[in-house]
């Protein structure tokens, strides 16, 4: 019985992960909320539905240019597309949008930043005063999802389920592992690839008791 409720208190555990939402320009130019708490193994999905905006990872001390590794959604337009991250841990994470001086205007955010020092409001601030901005060339770091959309002919490009096309979003920094739209599972600085993960650690928990029997 002991080792029945072990399994079942880590098999819980391990499928606990939250999705957090995150509407990109749905009221005007911001992300909202602005401001995300999540645990490691969380994800953290964008929605675009208009507007042409991206999500961009940034160096709080270098605000509206990118991180060298992180994640860009690139530009979404009026499609209707989420981007999607796994975070690998709970390190804050500066955000913005790279679409002309959307950044400057505040068009930024954050998951998980500190109560004090460098807050999201420092983040917007220093933004506020940024001299320059910069975009990648294509995107990286995350799972791009386009609702209605055409298979796209990007390498490792899947159609998943509801007519919708899934596609990696791969170039500067680390490729992320396509899946479908309903569970993505992307790879990149400050994201993680879970697949295969759960099944792992399940499979594991079994070897496990069947030693002990």
């Amino acid at each position: 019985m002991r080792f029945l409720l072990t399994f079942a208190t880590l098999a819980s555990t391990a499928f606990a992960q939250t999705v957090h939402t995150v509407s990109v320009g749905t009221a005007g130019l911001t992300f909202s909320p602005a401001s995300i708490t999540a645990k490691t193994g969380d994800t953290v999905q964008f929605v675009f539905k208009g507007g042409n905006h991206t999500v961009t990872q940034a160096a709080f001390n270098n605000p509206c240019n990118p991180t060298t590794k992180g994640f860009f959604s690139g530009f979404t337009g009026a499609k209707s597309e989420t981007f999607s991250i796994i975070l690998e841990n709970t390190d804050p994470i500066y955000f913005y949008c790279a679409q002309g001086t959307h950044c400057q205007l505040g068009m930024v955010g954050a998951i998980n930043p500190p109560s004090s020092g460098n807050t999201l409001a420092a983040f917007k601030s220093a933004a506020n005063h940024a001299r320059t901005q910069s975009t990648p060339s294509s995107p990286y770091g995350g799972v791009i999802s386009v609702q209605g959309g055409a298979v796209s002919t990007a390498p490792g490009a899947v159609q998943s389920g509801g007519g919708s096309t899934t596609r990696a979003a791969t170039g500067t920094g680390t490729a992320a592992a396509s899946t479908s739209s309903s569970q993505p599972k992307p790879t990149g600085n400050g994201v993680m690839a879970l697949s295969g993960d759960i099944t792992n650690v399940v499979m594991g928990i079994f070897g496990a008791i069947a030693l002990l029997v």
